[in-house]
């Protein structure tokens, strides 16, 4: 092959090519998805913090039911049939549907629009950015200086969960008066309003499909 030809093919590649190796090359990893709760997929790094946090509540239940301390094999060791790690990742699926189904209320009340985790890591990066930037610039901040990630997911579903009950609550609330409810003090009000959101919840929670993607599913592991 003949230099100028050559020549030229080098250029076509860098000028039709290259853009598509850098968008390959700069791409992240994927991650599996875990399970799906009403059809929304949980990443498994939204899974693993939840398995994490269930850690505590899982070694106090084994503790207290069995006087088993946590070592190198308690949590792969059977006790009378039940597996520490797998009521872990039980303690995990079950907080999380309670989180989703409201996450999903959230999104029928278009308070937000995506519920990806992905999303929730990137808002998470530029949120400690911006705190960052803040402080250099010596302005007032609330909060840490720094979110963790679970702190910053139970701030943000905190948040979200005050809006949902209020709209919730406008939803449900009684037109044109309601005589049961008569009487009351703003106190006890407020108290039927939560109980009526909880029992709402609980439904949702109780008809919650959930699919497990059982290969990832048996994978995972406390970090």
């Amino acid at each position: 092959m003949k230099p100028i030809k050559l020549v030229l093919l080098l250029f076509i590649f860098v000028a039709t090519g290259c853009t598509e190796w850098q968008n390959h090359s700069l791409a992240g990893p994927s991650y599996a998805t875990v399970a799906y709760i009403n059809d929304v997929p949980i990443d498994e790094r939204e899974f693993q913090l939840f398995l994490n946090d269930a850690k505590a509540q899982t070694a106090g239940y084994f503790k207290k039911n069995y006087n088993a301390d946590d070592s190198a094999s308690f949590w792969t060791t059977s006790f009378q049939g039940e597996v520490p790690i797998e009521k872990a990742k039980q303690l995990a699926l079950d907080r999380l549907k309670e989180v989703k189904v409201q996450q999903l209320l959230a999104l029928q009340y278009s308070l937000v629009n995506d519920l990806s985790y992905t999303t929730f890591l990137e808002n998470w990066a530029m949120e400690n950015q911006r705190r960052e930037k803040a402080i250099k610039n010596n302005q007032v901040i609330y909060g840490p200086k720094q979110y963790d990630e679970r702190g910053y997911y139970t701030y943000l579903f905190s948040n979200l969960v005050l809006k949902v009950q209020a709209v919730f609550k406008e939803e449900t609330a009684p037109k044109g008066g309601d005589s049961a409810r008569n009487g009351l003090t703003d106190d006890q009000k407020q108290r039927a309003q939560d109980a009526s959101y909880a029992k709402k919840v609980k439904q949702l929670m109780d008809a919650a499909q959930v699919k497990l993607v059982d290969h990832i599913y048996h994978e995972m592991m406390l970090q």
